[in-house]
């Protein structure tokens, strides 16, 4: 009767010990998961909700919402600021804030919607709506002015981050690919700038159309231009050649800077949805 004891309580001491070995196990591997730092879920978000044409499917996406909200939690946990290791070139940091902005914006309207009209109110998100980065609380505003902006002084970010109108640059299907956001901006620039909705070049009046992003941040353009072309009177149109289809950009070049008109298109705040 004693040996049955025993070897009862010895088969229970040891499935006791396997449970809490597999429970011990499965924690393990649950707290590594919550210690790295993923562009997954974001890939996968905007390979599902996003067209060809950048628009989205906010209606789908707020069905499954929770999904986008792993990464925005994965954002709020991890930043360059809080764990540099993670980012450590700047094309690196600069690929993790230009994500970061586009997956908060998306939330926020997915989140809203089918109200289309929370980011660009007078008492809109941009300003008003706290955002986490790496357990630091600003806005979107200063995340695009503040950080984006003044950290990087790239204008090229400005054809990648997307507002959630429909004037904005498209969203981009999936994320940018580890150390290839530098390819990512540039094909980002010429796609916009050649794309006839943002850009249109009438040589034979000497008129070129911008989209009002040239003229919002038409200092970051002439920055870049000064800085790194060295040219020391410069002037927007000499950034827009930079890009623009091989024709357009030495008819735009041959004319004289005085000779050429400026106009700003309008900009379409409807959103972006498909």
């Amino acid at each position: 009767m004693k040996k049955k004891v025993f070897s009862l309580f010895l088969l229970i001491s040891l499935a006791f010990a396997m449970k809490v070995t597999y429970f011990s196990a499965t924690t393990n591997i649950v707290e590594e998961k919550t210690k790295t730092f993923s562009y997954e879920v974001y890939d996968q978000v905007t390979r599902t909700y996003v067209n060809e044409r950048g628009q989205v499917d906010y209606k789908g996406l707020k069905a499954n919402l929770s999904t986008l909200r792993t990464f925005i939690d994965l954002l709020a946990k991890f930043s360059p600021e809080n764990n540099p290791e993670l980012f450590a070139s700047q094309e690196e940091k600069k690929r993790y804030y230009l994500t970061a902005y586009n997956a908060l914006v998306l939330y926020f309207a997915a989140d809203a919607y089918p109200d289309k009209h929370v980011l660009w109110s007078k008492l809109g998100y941009f300003k008003n709506k706290d955002i986490v980065l790496g357990g630091r609380k600003i806005s979107l505003n200063h995340l695009e002015h503040e950080i984006i902006r003044k950290q990087f002084l790239d204008p090229r970010i400005h054809f990648y981050i997307n507002c959630g109108a429909n004037s904005c640059p498209p969203v981009r299907k999936g994320v940018i690919a580890q150390d290839k956001t530098e390819e990512e901006l540039e094909d980002a620039a010429r796609k916009f700038i050649n794309n006839p909705n943002n850009v249109k070049f009438d040589a034979a009046n000497h008129t070129l159309y911008l989209s009002k992003i040239f003229d919002w941040f038409e200092e970051d353009f002439t920055n870049y231009l000064k800085v790194k072309r060295g040219l020391e009177k410069p002037h927007i149109s000499q950034y827009i050649a930079l890009y623009l289809n091989e024709a357009d950009s030495k008819a735009l070049s041959a004319i004289p800077i005085n000779d050429l008109k400026i106009k700003h298109l309008n900009y379409d705040k409807d959103l972006n949805e498909q």
